[in-house]
Parts: structure tokens; sequence; C-alpha cells
């Protein structure tokens, strides 16, 4: 595991992965045919797949006993140790903090050994040696270019695989060199069906983290597998139907508890680490906001289908019909603009406090919308 890292990972085979029907039929194809390029990039916005799909592809890659599709078996030794995070084989490089640096490619004095020091060498336990970046778009301007001299000529038995949200993310030269794999953002029905089926999820309540995962599978079974995140849903949509009856005297209160309550229910163990701890608060907040803005997404369609139009908080439809009565449709569709954009400013280090005084200043109903008006007229 590249850069010290160990990890169980959930087995789903190649044709299991749900919602990549394009991109999982090239690799098989690919691998049937034998022209798998010895350079792949995954793109596609975070949480889709992209990830799952690499550690699937490495699996068939150098499993013992493949289906006649070139899917991996999920049986043999190589299947249980890349399922573990245990092969030699597959080597996983993840970012060290916001950056994958040239040290955990190749080793430099005081740091592990690098995962590209063994690129030299043939393969221990299968047929190909697969090194799998798990964010390249994180390479620094110093690791990104000693890549490049690996994927110009690697060796034959080598395999990269890299994932990235976007090519512009990848130096050109980089993305020159690669074949890429496009994933994209998943339907909502899909997500739904899945986490009633892996997770074994209440409908409505699938449909609910299906909604806020944004097309984002693994997005959604993060949220369903920490109970306390949920929990702290319905604080957040009372917050919401506060801000809908706020004045804007209110704003900043407002914020103040908006931060609160994004916080996490249990506080995070284990985590000296300044920089981790912020991103870690900035990516609480940045659910938070996405919270707000699926509660958004139900007002319009409220204040635009009336009373009965589908949203996806059905246990509150008394609070949205209210609240929807308060906003004018123009202003609900610029909050979920504006919510969108604040949850990009909060991922790209803005001051949280600045932010969410601003954003909740454009959340509360204008004035001239609160005159009295049914929703959907």
């Amino acid at each position: 595991m590249g850069g010290g890292r160990r990890r169980t990972i959930e087995a789903m085979p190649l044709k299991d992965i749900f919602g990549q029907a394009p991109a999982v039929a090239g690799l098989l194809s690919a691998i049937q045919r034998d022209a798998v390029p010895q350079a792949l990039l995954f793109v596609g916005p975070d949480g889709v797949g992209k990830t799952a799909t690499a550690t699937e592809f490495a699996k068939a890659r150098v499993c013992r006993t493949p289906t006649a599709e070139g899917d991996a078996c999920g049986h043999c030794v190589n299947c249980a140790r890349v399922t573990a995070g245990e092969h030699p084989d597959v080597v996983r490089i993840a970012p060290d903090g916001e950056f994958t640096r040239i040290w955990q490619l190749w080793s430099r004095s005081g740091h592990p050994p690098g995962s590209l020091e063994t690129l030299p060498f043939a393969p221990v336990a299968g047929p190909v040696r697969i090194y799998l970046i798990e964010k390249a778009e994180t390479l620094n301007d110093e690791s990104a270019n000693s890549l490049l001299k690996a994927l110009e000529e690697p060796p034959p038995y080598v395999q990269f695989v890299l994932c990235a949200p976007s090519p512009n993310g990848v130096l050109p030269t980089i993305l020159s060199r690669c074949q890429s794999v496009r994933f994209r953002q998943v339907a909502t029905v899909e997500i739904t069906e899945a986490l009633v089926r892996l997770r074994r999820l209440d409908p409505h309540e699938a449909r609910v983290l299906a909604a806020y995962s944004e097309g984002a599978p693994g997005r959604a079974f993060r949220l369903a597998d920490a109970p306390e995140l949920r929990a702290q849903r319905d604080v957040l949509l009372d917050l919401a139907a506060r801000i809908a009856n706020g004045p804007r005297i209110a704003a900043f209160r407002l914020a103040e508890d908006l931060r609160n309550a994004a916080k996490p229910a249990k506080a995070k163990k284990g985590d000296d680490d300044a920089d981790a701890a912020d991103r870690t608060a900035r990516g609480d907040l940045g659910r938070a906001l996405g919270v707000l803005a699926a509660w958004h997404s139900d007002l319009l369609s409220v204040s635009l289908g009336g009373k009965s139009a589908p949203v996806v908080h059905e246990d509150r439809r008394a609070a949205l019909i209210q609240a929807a009565a308060r906003y004018k449709p123009e202003q609900l569709a610029g909050n979920i603009e504006q919510l969108l954009k604040y949850r990009r400013h909060v991922a790209r280090n803005a001051n949280a406090q600045l932010a969410t005084e601003a954003l909740m200043l454009q959340l509360i109903p204008r004035a001239e919308a609160r005159a009295e008006r049914g929703p959907g007229r």
C-alpha cells in the first residue's frame, strides 16, 4: 500500500459497479482483448465510483481465475488480498494532506520507501503490477514531473490508473500519455435502489440520502454508514425552516447556528493535525450546505408545482408549503445557486464565518417576496 496505508475495500465486481455501464463495458472489453492501455485516467466527479472501479479493475487484472468476461472471480487468493488492501502488486498512492508528494513516489531521506521504487522489478504474485494514484489532481509540480518519466516508458508488466475529477487538474503531458475513461453522475433512482439493496435502508431514507449525494454513490454510502450524520439532518432541516421565517437582522445568528449544526455529533478522535481538522470541519460544513440545497430544491418544486409537487423531504411537506409561500421562485433558484457556490468557496478555504454570514443574508426571504401568496401560484 502506497504511503503506508492499508484498508479493507468493499468487494463489488466490475459487473456490479452501478451507474457506470459504458466505463465498465470498455474496461472489460479491453481486458478480454488483452488491449489494456498501460496508463488509464479515470475522470469524473468525486464519489461517482472511480476509485471503486479502479480497485475492481486491479482485481480483475491480477485474478487467478477470471470470468469469461474478464472480470475478477472474487474468491481466489489474489482477489482476497486486493479486497483486504494487502496485495503486493496493487499499490495505492493517496495524497499526503493536500498534495501527492515526490517522496511518496520516489525514496527520499527521512521518509518511507517511495511506491515507484518497485518499477524495475517484476510483479511477485500476478501478471501485472498496478499503481493506483487516487487523486491525480493533487500531484504537485515536482511529483507530477517525476511521474511523467515513469509514464513515458513503463515496463511491460506495469499498469497505471490515475483518478481525477477533471482532465483540467492533470498536467497536460500526463494527460497525453493516458487513455481517459469518463465516469458520470448516477441517477438518483439508481442510488436509491443500491442503498435499499446494499444497506437495507428504508426506501424513504434511501431517497433522501440519494438526493443529498448529488449523483455520487460514494457520498451516499458514506452518509448511510454514519448514523450520527443522518441524525444531524433533523437539526439542519429545523434550521432551514427557521431561515424562511427569519428577518434579515437574524442572519448572523442563523449563520452561527448553521456552523454549530454542521459540527459532527461525535468528536473525531486521534486527529491532532490542525490542517486535517480544518479539512474535516470544512467537509462537515459542505455537507450541511448540501442539505440546505436539497431543502431549497424542494421549496422551488412546491413553489412552482403546488402543494402536491414531488419533494425529497416528504415527511416535512407541511413545513415546505409554509416556507415556500414566503419566497418567489426566482429567489429560490438563486438560493440553490448561492448554496452550491458557497460550498465551493468553503472547500477552497474561504473564511467559514464570513461565508456563512454572507450566505444567510442571501437565503432569508426578501421583503418584496413576503406578500401573501400561495405556493404554485
